[in-house]
């Protein structure tokens, strides 16, 4: 009897211990899909964040301006507006232009930090998914179409032997360009300083004046040059009188005259004179130097780069000879027109620069 009465009694246990597992299995089986959903939403979020990164950087590069090279510090754009977020996109220096020979490319790094906002997220300390992806990029300086080293659109008149118009390159890197580049019957004066290719000759751009057609050979867009306050070719960095000190002068900067200039001092960079330009006693500029209008040597001057003056020629007017006395030289240098015009030109892609793992370098 005491047996029967045991038996009947085990199945309670039992019941209870089946209940238990049950519900321990539930439990497992729900955390588990709230952790699949959780790692599911926070893999949805990632990649929606790369998406934003993605999109920011893309508008940044088809946004880009072309002309200011961009200087060493950090500049940063914020689009509010992108599908899905925001993206944070800057744009650091890593290497300036090298000073050369040979010339290197000024290297830039652009990050893109993806910030979705629009994802689903499970879990109340879910972070905010961000993603950042990254290129490099190179500054590339403009082309420029150079005659000679010396260049008018007016005329020339070379007094005496001495001095030098040099279409060797200085530097050494680049082939030998034609010392001299006048309109036909501009060159009075003794050719033996011209030197270059060809030798002891100036080459001749066409038929001279506003209706010539040597206007025409000169690639300068001069009218867009000096148009307006601010070029928006050009950009200038100091407006005459206004003059960068010697330390300043090491930045190539771009130097605007309205009217007509006596070279203060020697310096660096391109230098645009919308009159005339006299170069007095031992001057030296290293860069390219764009005049309107005549061109003035007296004494012992020597420019490395280029020199194209009489360009009012192509705004239609009639521009005097210019006049080289005393002894000067005018070497063609394609380091320094390299380092002048390195300031203006555009922001390209690096092929195969682009990387989704950039925090890691951080």
């Amino acid at each position: 009897m005491s047996a029967r009465l045991n038996r009947r009694g085990a199945i309670l246990p039992m019941t209870i211990l089946m209940l238990a597992i049950m519900a321990v299995a539930v439990a497992i089986t729900y955390a588990r899909l709230s952790s699949e959903r959780r790692n599911t939403s926070d893999a949805q979020a990632q990649m929606a964040a790369f998406e934003v990164a993605q999109s920011g950087l893309s508008r940044y590069l088809s946004n880009l301006p072309t002309g200011t090279k961009p200087g060493w510090g950090a500049a940063t754009a914020t689009y509010n507006d992108l599908p899905g977020g925001s993206a944070t996109v800057t744009i650091q220096q890593v290497r300036d232009t090298t000073t050369g020979p040979p010339m290197l490319p000024a290297v830039y790094a652009i990050t893109s930090l993806g910030t979705n906002t629009t994802a689903r997220r499970y879990g109340a300390s879910a972070a905010t998914a961000q993603r950042t992806v990254a290129t490099y990029a190179l500054w590339t300086p403009s082309p420029f179409d150079l005659n000679a080293a010396l260049t008018t659109l007016g005329a020339i008149d070379k007094a005496g032997v001495s001095g030098e118009m040099s279409g060797i390159d200085n530097c050494g890197v680049m082939p030998s360009i034609p010392g001299v580049a006048v309109p036909t019957g501009g060159y009075t004066g003794p050719v033996s300083p011209i030197d270059g290719n060809p030798d002891n000759i100036p080459v001749s751009l066409g038929t001279p004046g506003p209706a010539g057609t040597a206007r025409n050979q000169v690639g300068v867009d001069w009218a867009g040059i000096v148009q307006g306050p601010i070029s928006p070719i050009l950009p200038h960095d100091y407006l005459y009188p206004a003059w960068p000190t010697a330390a300043q002068m090491n930045n190539w900067p771009v130097i605007r005259v309205n009217g007509d200039l006596t070279l203060p001092t020697d310096g660096k960079g391109i230098l645009v004179v919308t009159g005339n330009v006299t170069l007095s006693g031992s001057q030296n500029w290293d860069g390219l130097i764009l005049v309107g209008g005549t061109l003035t040597s007296n004494g012992n001057n020597h420019t490395k780069g280029a020199v194209i003056s009489g360009l009012n020629v192509k705004l239609g007017q009639v521009v005097p000879t210019s006049n080289l006395n005393g002894n000067k030289t005018y070497e063609y240098d394609s380091c320094a027109l390299q380092r002048a015009l390195g300031r203006i030109g555009s922001i390209q892609r690096v092929r195969n620069g682009w990387i989704d793992t950039w925090p890691s370098y951080q």
